[in-house]
């Protein structure tokens, strides 16, 4: 027959673990406790480096926000320089415009009312304040003396006109001659003062007592402008329309 096998019935045994091949139980559970605790060192690991991540996105993130602005100041500096050369630009064009519209005015206010040119000689006329070129000037008092030498063919361009002040200077005298003189003098001016030229402005038609001086503040305008204006004095010398005198006038008012 066979064996019989008991079953016991106590509660005081508990299940039986099977035990590793080869290993006792605690041996395991050293292993088992070692791998454990590798297991959270990993974790840690892992969780650390996950923060570290993250804090890496988050500085990316700023600096890609600082780069970002950096770009947006960098575009707003740019267009801001392109409305500067703008208004420059537009600045530059003004001021070639106004200098343009300058130069023109100039050259209006230098230029001679009849001749229209650029006054390279201008003589300015002391009895009316008007100013003109020496060749207009000399033509206009020319055309003045022909028409007096054909009215009085006996006068004289070369012989000293009595002075204009002569009545002021006859009534100071006039005490210390007898009236016979008087009337000889006071006929000599008469006769002189209708026998000189009557030279006037060729503008405002004023007469002319007296030599037109140099206008010198008008000819050094004048040379700055025509050389801007590219327009040199190309005129040739004037020379004296009667006689040789030493001044461009001084045929028409004698010494």
């Amino acid at each position: 027959m066979g064996e019989v096998l008991e079953i016991s019935s106590s509660s005081d045994e508990g299940p039986v673990v099977p035990k590793a091949p080869g290993k006792d139980g605690s041996s395991w559970q050293r292993e088992n406790s070692k791998l454990k605790q590798m297991n959270e060192h990993l974790e840690r690991q892992v969780a650390g480096q996950r923060i570290q991540l993250d804090n890496s996105k988050k500085r990316l993130e700023e600096q890609s926000q600082e780069l970002v602005a950096q770009s947006q100041e960098i575009n707003a500096h740019h267009k801001e320089i392109q409305l500067q050369q703008e208004k420059l630009a537009a600045l530059e064009a003004r001021g070639t415009s106004e200098l343009s519209i300058d130069t023109i005015k100039l050259d209006d206010m230098l230029s001679c009312d009849i001749c229209a040119h650029l006054m390279y000689s201008p003589y300015l006329l002391l009895d009316c304040g008007h100013c003109y070129c020496e060749g207009c000037l000399k033509g206009w008092f020319n055309e003045t003396l022909t028409r007096h030498i054909r009215a009085h063919p006996a006068y004289n361009m070369y012989r000293k006109p009595v002075p204009r002040d002569f009545p002021q200077i006859l009534n100071t005298i006039g005490p210390y001659v007898s009236h016979p003189i008087q009337m000889q003098l006071q006929a000599v001016y008469n006769n002189s003062r209708q026998q000189q030229p009557e030279y006037t402005c060729p503008g405002c038609r004023k007469e002319v007592t007296g030599k037109p001086v140099v206008n010198f503040v008008v000819k050094d305008m004048v040379s700055i402008v025509g050389s801007v204006l590219g327009r040199p004095d190309t005129r040739p010398e004037s020379s004296n329309i009667r006689g040789q005198q030493a001044g461009p006038f001084d045929c028409f008012f004698p010494r």
